[in-house]
């Protein structure tokens, strides 16, 4: 199978622009509305999360079907990992929180004498922060890199020792990702409120970044198919995808209610402290994220027939994924920003910007070899697939 993708001018070109666009768009809104300088720099974050998480949670899809030796991916595989390009540049961005670290995480100027974060001062300080930021980032691209260059190898050997060191890999960042992911969340998320804790915070942001990261995957797959690439793919391989999606939205709603529920029957000050000012201040959006991403998958994929139509599966995966991002709006924002929190155009370009940009990076990773790899052992199974 000879197909390859092409990053074609106009579609380079409109990235840009778009980029261009946001980019000033979002400093005219500060200009011009006087946005403060918290509700900037939480942005940066909340985006830097975002789509950090989209890449890692393509790399933890790959890793996950490499070890359990699943054949029926395939055909898609070298997708998610063009999502995984955008690592090193999620690297840099989240470097760039050094200047407005001050803004954003109040342990990292306290003056007053507090016990709570006193106690915590040996994780929660500057330099140690960032030596652990270097050291996730590190592990994650190494880790990627290598699942990828031995596909690469793949493309031109039938040499089963890619696809064998291609697994050890991957069963190896699953480990990392396992541990990283929730030690990373705890830095960059939960510690905007250092007086809360949660046991499962870090379950809950993985499901959130594999969740938005497979709603992506498909919204990819559906502009490549209606391009006329990926013509052996077939309606089981969509049936799949989706089953993934409606499968993990309802298990980020177990995670979720478990965490709302324990802390509300537990009724302890230091857990409920970041629930109240959710739900007074911020009641709209906190039901709106609970049913975006319950309800809309739920009973918008829960017929065998509704899993197999891609045009129905690709709507139900954009509206998951913008609830994604409202997510994680609610986890960053109330904590940094507080009462001055919105969703306005200042958000919305910024987040554009981030888009064209992950989509530009994506593209430009996809179009630097065969979109399938003809010499992988399982390619004739995923090309006979039937789910």
């Amino acid at each position: 199978m000879e197909e390859q993708f092409t990053f074609k001018r106009n579609h380079r070109i409109f990235l840009i622009a778009v980029m261009a666009g946001a980019l000033l768009t979002a400093l005219l809104s500060v200009i011009i509305s006087g946005i403060g300088t918290s509700r900037v720099w939480a942005n940066i974050l909340l985006n830097n999360q975002f789509f950090l998480g989209l890449s890692l949670g393509a790399a933890f899809f790959i890793a996950v079907v490499r070890v359990s030796l699943a054949g029926w991916h395939t055909i898609i595989q070298r997708l998610p990992e063009s999502m995984t390009a955008f690592l090193p540049v999620a690297f840099i961005l989240m470097l760039i929180l050094y200047f407005g670290i001050d803004n954003i995480y109040h342990w990292a100027h306290h003056e007053d004498f507090d016990p709570v974060i006193e106690g915590k001062e040996k994780w929660l300080n500057i330099p140690f922060f960032f030596i652990r930021m270097i050291f996730y980032f590190t592990g994650w691209i190494a880790l990627t890199w290598a699942m990828k260059k031995n596909t690469d190898s793949l493309m031109t050997s039938a040499d089963i020792k890619y696809f064998n060191k291609r697994k050890i890999f991957a069963g190896i960042y699953l480990v990392f990702f396992g541990i990283t992911v929730s030690t990373s969340s705890w830095d960059w998320i939960m510690s905007i409120e250092e007086h809360w804790y949660s046991t499962i915070f870090g379950w809950y942001v993985m499901i959130s970044m594999f969740v938005a990261s497979l709603a992506f995957l498909i919204l990819f797959i559906g502009f490549l198919k209606g391009r006329g690439y990926l013509k052996d793919l077939r309606d089981d391989h969509i049936h799949d995808l989706a089953l993934l999606l409606f499968a993990f939205s309802i298990f980020w709603t177990y995670e979720w209610y478990s965490e709302f529920f324990l802390i509300w029957y537990g009724h302890l000050p230091e857990e409920t402290a970041y629930f109240v000012p959710r739900l007074n201040e911020f009641r709209t959006v906190f039901f709106l994220n609970l049913g975006i991403n319950f309800l809309v998958p739920f009973f918008g994929l829960i017929r065998l027939r509704s899993k197999r139509n891609a045009n129905w599966v690709a709507i139900i995966a954009a509206i998951v994924l913008i609830g994604h991002w409202i997510d994680y709006w609610l986890m960053i924002m109330p904590g940094t920003v507080g009462s001055e929190s919105g969703i306005g155009v200042f958000e919305v370009s910024v987040t554009l910007l981030y888009a064209a940009l992950f989509i530009f990076i994506s593209f430009r990773a996809l179009a630097q070899g065969q979109l399938v790899v003809k010499n992988d052992p399982f390619l004739r199974e995923s090309l006979s697939y039937e789910s």
